[in-house]
């Protein structure tokens, strides 16, 4: 009988590691496939973004894309902002719910795809693309936002509208600041 519970077991847990691993590569392959990459950025050039386009107490502050939610903590403690996260993948919503649980933070996280958001009402834009998505970003960002609103553009910039800024980032990766 033993045999057989430990047989059973076994077959349950390959069984459970094949159903993440199919949740993780359908998770991160509709992640890709609506632009949005998963490149954990570093908190301090998080900070610096934010420092750079001076956001502000009660400010409305989105991240699309969410990731871990990172970039969502530091916009709330650190700068006081109203922080909304969007994040399409089912793995890396979780673990940002779970960060903000345990951070005792209010941010609001929604799973889905950033496109279907409205963003008049964003103050601060952070986003981190493929290319290819950059023009129907900018799009909506040009269609959307209110004017005197910021947007932060991680890596590849947008195709058509100027930086009023440009940064290095561990000369490696570049920030790009916009104002609409």
């Amino acid at each position: 009988m033993g045999m057989y519970i430990a047989f059973f077991l076994s077959v349950l847990t390959v069984a459970a590691f094949v159903a993440l691993a199919i949740t993780l590569f359908t998770s991160t392959y509709r992640a890709q496939k609506s632009g949005a990459p998963f490149y954990s950025t570093s908190k301090d050039a998080i900070r610096a973004a934010l420092k750079e386009v001076k956001l502000q107490p009660g400010e409305i502050f989105y991240d699309l894309g969410a990731g871990t939610g990172k970039a969502l903590l530091i916009g709330e403690k650190e700068f006081g902002a109203r922080a909304t996260g969007f994040e399409i993948s089912i793995i890396f919503f979780c673990i940002a719910k779970i960060n903000l649980f345990l951070h005792h933070s209010r941010v609001a996280l929604v799973q889905k795809n950033f496109f279907y958001q409205d963003l008049r009402d964003a103050d601060v834009v952070f986003c981190f693309l493929f290319p290819p998505t950059m023009q129907r970003m900018e799009n909506k960002l040009k269609a959307e936002l209110k004017p005197g609103a910021r947007v932060i553009v991680y890596a590849f910039p947008l195709p058509t509208t100027s930086p009023t800024k440009t940064i290095s980032i561990y000369d490696k990766w570049k920030m790009f600041f916009y104002k609409f």
